[in-house]
């Protein structure tokens, strides 16, 4: 019934109360948001936890879709930023099992090695602050590549550019994090 609607009709009857219209935006939204999701966590169950969540998260957030842009740019923005925090989540979580593995380590460590260790430390830990500081796009760059190792040809196809211009963005993301740890250390 509802499967020639638009997803602007689809959005209007659901928040006029008619709860089958979601289902026919969950149907239609399902695949490319679980698609989104198994390109960041590169697991099944967890995409699948993951799209379970964007898609709740959306239709409890619906009435704040002000219609300014269409509906699925809308949705992928939510599920782009819940993979991005979900990632970065791990992230965080790896990087407190290597500090309590260093942790051991610390005895058998002499005091300039130690000393070294806790200024990158310092650094890595600031390193979410520095990404915060650079554009959007930028900052999605950074983390696909480097935390969730997505190849150059990855790249290409989730932000639609060629590979030089993949290389050129990512050299540039780069050195702004550079300039800004840079300007730490000299402080």
């Amino acid at each position: 019934m509802y499967s020639g609607f638009s997803d602007d009709q689809l959005i209007s009857q659901f928040l006029k109360g008619d709860m089958d219209c979601f289902g026919v935006i969950y149907s239609r939204y399902y695949p490319k948001v679980y698609a989104k999701c198994y390109s960041f966590s590169r697991n099944e169950d967890d995409a699948f936890d993951m799209t379970q969540e964007i898609l709740l998260k959306a239709l409890s957030n619906l009435r704040s879709f002000g219609g300014n842009s269409k509906f699925s740019t809308w949705l992928y923005s939510i599920a782009t930023n819940y993979c991005i925090t979900q990632a970065a989540k791990k992230s965080r979580k790896y990087h407190e099992d290597v500090k309590a593995a260093y942790e051991l380590l610390d005895e058998r460590m002499d005091e300039d090695d130690y000393r070294e260790r806790l200024k990158w430390e310092a650094l890595e830990s600031n390193l979410d602050e520095y990404l915060d500081l650079l554009p959007e796009e930028e900052r999605q760059l950074l983390e696909l590549k480097y935390r969730k190792n997505f190849s150059v040809k990855d790249l290409q196809k989730e932000f639609d550019l060629s590979a030089s211009a993949v290389k050129m963005r990512l050299h540039r993301a780069r050195m702004k994090v550079n300039q800004l740890i840079s300007l730490e250390v000299a402080a």
